[in-house]
């Protein structure tokens, strides 16, 4: 077994200057197969190799990772149900339109709540109330960080504990993990770069609101967490992104996360499992069947907008990790998703089930 056409192709990807750097990882619950580190960690405003260990800006990684993990397990304690509605858990939600809508749904993506908005635009005070509020009421799957920012707040309400301090007693502590955890990272030096200032994020916000008070970034961000709303409004700690880590701890919580060292066998089955149908299957944090044709129907896993990728496919015992750092220095739209494709593509065809 050989993965020596996907060291070829992540190393054109760099040469040709696709992307700055990557970090990737093949393997399965036991083993590693592929482990190599290629490109920049960082090209402005000077150049920084990437290294094995370098730290990354999971993003959306944090919705299954952080947040529907830490739902679950509080489902496991018994200090929720999925069927509970989120005003059960946040009064002051009762009258808003996102009242009656389960913490299910919100797992599902199919909750009714728009992709994203702008929320640091609104009043600090009336924050959450008027996330709720842009319900539309849809029940079909629309991706949504507005979900993921609300279970965060659901978790922190029934723990009475920060997001991320949840997260570290509960999982990365639990399993010793070092760099898996909600920044800012201190040690800024080990983090890969992403974009430099917020532009990307600026140009959406103005087509929803004055801009002009927001102390927008203008330097490269590194260490602290690019999504605009986690930064802006949740102050690095929310429930859609702000998780960091590098691949080898990453690697450690996956295996652990199979092998039911974090929750057990039920209630991995549970989240791994569809529950929406359609054509974006959904799970509850994960996405299903992410590759149709590539890998099994029972597989799963989740991106982020930052250029990173776990996917799992239990059928096959493979785990495959692809960490780059996609939007340094610019963001540029749709990027990742051919270099995903194509990674996974020589993958499955580089290796045989059960390797």
């Amino acid at each position: 077994m050989s993965l020596a056409s996907l060291d070829n192709y992540l190393s054109r990807c760099i040469n040709e200057k696709v992307i700055p750097g990557c970090v990737c990882w093949v393997g399965n619950k036991r083993n590693t197969l592929f482990f190599e580190a290629y490109g920049h960690a960082q090209i402005v405003p000077q150049v920084a190799p990437m290294h094995k260990d370098s730290v990354f800006d999971l993003a959306s990684l944090t919705k299954p990772i952080a947040t529907a993990l830490s739902i679950m397990l509080l489902q496991e304690r018994g200090l929720l149900e999925l069927d509970n509605c989120i005003d059960d858990v946040l009064p002051s939600l009762k009258k808003s339109a996102s009242a009656c809508k389960t913490i299910k749904l919100l797992l599902t993506h199919t909750s009714g709540l728009p992709a994203w908005y702008p929320t640091y635009l609104f009043p600090e005070d009336k924050r959450l109330e008027r996330i709720a509020d842009l319900n539309r009421g849809d029940e079909n799957v629309i991706y949504s960080c507005l979900g993921y920012i609300l279970l965060g707040k659901i978790i922190e309400q029934i723990t009475q504990v920060n997001l991320a301090d949840f997260f570290q007693e509960n999982i990365s502590k639990k399993l010793g993990l070092k760099t898996l955890g909600y920044g800012p990272v201190t040690a800024k030096d080990s983090v890969a770069a992403t974009e430099k200032g917020n532009l990307h994020e600026r140009e959406m916000a103005k087509q929803h609101g004055d801009v002009s008070q927001v102390k927008w970034r203008t330097d490269v961000i590194q260490g602290e967490v690019h999504d605009g709303n986690a930064y802006y409004a949740l102050y690095n700690t929310a429930g859609n992104a702000g998780l960091f880590s590098n691949t080898q701890d990453l690697t450690t919580f996956t295996q652990a996360y199979l092998n039911d060292e974090i929750i057990g066998s039920k209630t991995l089955e549970m989240m791994i499992k569809e529950h929406t149908g359609g054509e974006e299957k959904r799970g509850l944090g994960w996405r299903v069947d992410p590759y149709p044709g590539l890998l099994s129907p029972a597989s799963f896993g989740h991106t982020g907008f930052t250029g990173t990728m776990l996917v799992v496919d239990p059928q096959q015992d493979l785990i495959i990790i692809l960490l780059a750092n996609a939007v340094h220095p610019t963001v540029k739209i749709g990027l990742m998703n051919p270099i995903r494709q194509e990674v996974v593509h020589i993958i499955t065809n580089s290796i045989t089930p059960n390797a």
